[in-house]
């Protein structure tokens, strides 16, 4: 069994040489597996993941949503999509441990772009550890 939770959240970022400051609302998908509560087959509660959520997301600036994610570059490093979203996965699995897959998307829909991260070794010394 596979569970599921998407949640939006609005903020800026640039990713220099390439674009300068700009906004998207950003799209993550959060995929939980592994064994199942054996009363309601979940392999994990989705109220406890919606909660958690709200503090990621913070109040206007002190979280993910409505920030310049530049501003975070201790937590992210360089704001790039990727980045963001190993964030994401790296706070999302100290809390729940049978996180899977952490995709994350900006764009409208039909034209989106995206990553998805399962939480694979990289070889780079730009991400904030």
């Amino acid at each position: 069994m596979k569970t599921y939770c998407e949640f939006t959240f609005e903020a800026a970022h640039s990713v220099h040489p390439y674009s300068g400051l700009h906004g998207h609302t950003f799209i993550a998908k959060l995929t939980f597996g592994g064994p199942v509560d054996e009363v309601y087959n979940w392999p994990v509660n989705l109220y406890d993941v919606e909660n958690y959520i709200k503090e990621l997301k913070g109040d206007h600036g002190t979280g993910l949503d409505h920030t310049n994610l530049d501003l975070k570059q201790n937590e992210i490093g360089l704001a790039s999509l990727e980045n963001i979203t190993i964030y994401i996965w790296r706070k999302v699995k100290e809390r729940f441990p049978n996180l899977e897959e952490v995709e994350l998307k900006r764009g409208l829909a039909g034209s989106s772009e995206g990553c998805i991260y399962r939480g694979e070794t990289l070889q780079t010394a730009n991400i904030a550890a």
